[in-house]
């Protein structure tokens, strides 16, 4: 675990990041890292890799039973996972719903601001 702590830190230090789990013996996951890789480019996003046959401890740290894995983070904390046959469509509109959440609330000057929004 304490190998891992490094990670769990740069995730904490994004509003929103991608971590990719994987295995190089896998063909679905060499199929779709560059996808994944596509859509963290596009979306700006940081993307984090890592290969759980060199970093078996990594499984376990994020809860992995299969491979490929993508973890979307907010804030540090995991929002969103696609395992095995990842759905792109679903993943990209995760991302979009946690970039505009996080785009209003930077937008708003108070809670109390927010909360009014929410009563009209």
């Amino acid at each position: 675990m304490q190998k891992n702590q490094p990670i769990q830190e740069r995730l904490a230090q994004h509003p929103l990041a991608l971590l990719y789990l994987s295995q190089p013996n896998c063909s679905i996951c060499v199929a779709d890292k560059p996808r994944i890789q596509t859509l963290a480019q596009t979306q700006q996003l940081p993307l984090f890799t890592i290969n759980t046959l060199a970093e078996p401890e990594a499984a376990s740290l994020f809860s992995v039973l299969t491979v490929p894995v993508v973890l979307l983070f907010a804030n540090g904390k995991e929002v969103h996972r696609e395992a095995r046959i990842i759905d792109f469509t679903r993943l990209t509109q995760q991302i979009l719903r946690y970039q505009e959440a996080l785009t209003s609330v930077e937008e708003q000057d108070s809670y109390e601001s927010l909360f009014d929004q929410l009563d009209e």
